[in-house]
């Protein structure tokens, strides 16, 4: 993983920091999802009443478009040297951006809950191994240990955790090899069937698209910048793409294929812990349990990294404690509700849902304004000053954000609103990442196209784009 960066050097990555090589994109975004979430959410295509072959073949196939995403926002980041919030500056505007900090933040302290949640499932199973009687209160001293052992780990011990990173991916991709042996020895049903039909299956299978085929790679892009920027500037960026997106494929894939077969037969979907017990005896599913528990440190560890720097790039002033802190608090009630819950596939997909409506617009536009537009290649004044070529606001990727996001609402399937569009016309899908996506790239590309084109000589002297693009 990228050397820990300073809270007061978020706008430009310095060039002793930009070590990174192009190699380590794949561990990163491999090692992120070969992880306990992964394994337990890919039952989710099984849990909508999808066949086998439907679920493997979204996996198989929506991870292409979400995992090109991924690589293209990495190359991006290693380009430019900005994180997130600052490579969006050109296509909201220097103040407009922080909407997506807002947002962003919101995104990474549910992610921290999330992960919680799952690392929990993986916890109790194991505690009951050992006797200790299950039920919620078990689970929320177990949700109390891991909370604080991260928080503590972050503030005072994150560099010890990245060396770690690498023994605990090995660990990891061990133990879910174990499990694959075990689930394979034990026969897979490769013919299980659908229990949808008709327009309902194909609407499951629109929402399991959106919310993991190609939502799963969309939900990621964010961070992709902040791994991407520390990448050495000389460095191939054929291999920054591609060795980022086969990273985030092959991890992912793999886990969401394997969660998806072992829930055919498994006694709870979306649990670590019955996912494992399922497929492997009692004398190997426990020390298998313990890995994966403790595979959740490096991963949700990210999570309260990231939080404590997006807020200071919203502007509050907090120390690293206080910003840990409350990226943990935010989160961690998305957690204590999966806790709660019989199923918590109801609260994921609603999570995934959600996160895609706003993401996806933000992302085509900020991708649409950087390759397209301006070609791969911003200025120094563009990221860094108030007077680049967007200004404080800017009007074409604010509008077109908004109406994004709406069209996206107009075509939600999701527990918290339900689209009548899609409810009655469309089988129940859940087309929002594609309304979003459409809609905001026909607003976007015409309207900032001319209106960069009209403003350019006046924002951008030459001298300032070139060297701009020396420094990309």
């Amino acid at each position: 993983m990228p050397a820990e960066p300073s809270l007061d050097e978020l706008d430009s990555t310095p060039e002793s920091e930009r070590t990174g090589v192009p190699r380590e994109m794949f561990f990163v975004f491999a090692g992120v999802n070969v992880a306990v979430t992964n394994l337990a959410v890919g039952a989710l295509g099984i849990v909508l009443g999808l066949s086998l072959i439907d679920v493997l073949l979204v996996y198989f196939l929506g991870a292409v478009l979400g995992s090109a995403a991924v690589g293209l926002c990495a190359l991006q980041g290693q380009r430019t040297g900005g994180s997130v919030m600052v490579n969006a500056r050109p296509a909201f505007g220097f103040e407009g951006a922080r909407i997506l900090a807002v947002l962003l933040f919101i995104t990474t302290a549910g992610w921290f809950g999330v992960n919680s949640y799952f690392g929990v499932t993986a916890a109790r199973s194991m505690a009951g191994q050992f006797g200790v009687p299950g039920g919620p209160g078990t689970d929320l001293v177990l949700l109390a240990l891991l909370t604080a052992l991260l928080v503590l780990v972050a503030v005072f011990g994150y560099r010890l955790i990245t060396k770690y990173e690498r023994i605990a991916f090995i660990g990891m991709g061990i133990s879910l090899v174990i499990v694959a042996i075990g689930a394979f020895a034990g026969g897979i049903d490769w013919g299980h069937q659908a229990s949808v039909h008709g327009a309902e299956r194909l609407g499951a299978i629109a929402v399991l698209v959106t919310a993991l085929g190609v939502g799963w790679g969309f939900s990621w892009t964010p961070f992709a910048h902040d791994f991407g920027r520390f990448v050495r500037r000389d460095a191939s960026q054929r291999k920054v793409f591609f060795l980022a997106s086969a990273g985030m494929y092959v991890g992912t894939f793999l886990t969401f294929a394997l969660s998806a077969i072992i829930a055919i037969s498994a006694e709870s979907s979306l649990d670590v812990g019955k996912t494992v017990e399922a497929a492997l005896p009692e004398a190997l599913a426990w020390p298998v349990l313990l890995v994966m528990t403790l595979g959740l440190l490096p991963a949700n560890l990210v999570n309260l990294f990231v939080g404590p720097a997006v807020l200071k790039t919203a502007g509050l002033r907090l120390n690293r404690f206080q910003g840990v802190l409350i990226t943990a608090l935010v989160g961690t009630p998305i957690a204590v509700t999966g806790i709660y819950q019989p199923e918590f596939g109801s609260t994921f997909k609603t999570w995934m849902l959600t996160l895609v409506m706003w993401l996806t617009p933000w992302l085509v536009i900020t991708m649409t304004d950087y390759f397209i537009i301006h070609r791969g290649h911003y200025s120094d004044a563009d990221l860094f000053t108030r007077n680049g070529v967007a200004g404080r606001f800017f009007a074409p990727g604010v509008v077109a954000w908004l109406v994004g996001l709406a069209a996206s609402i107009a075509f939600a399937n999701t527990p918290i609103f339900a689209s009548p569009l899609m409810t009655e016309y469309f089988g129940g899908a859940d087309l929002s990442l594609f309304a979003g996506a459409l809609v905001s790239f026909a607003i976007y590309y015409p309207w900032a196209s001319s209106r960069k084109k009209a403003s350019a000589p006046r924002v951008a002297a030459p001298e300032v784009v070139k060297e701009g693009i020396a420094r990309a």
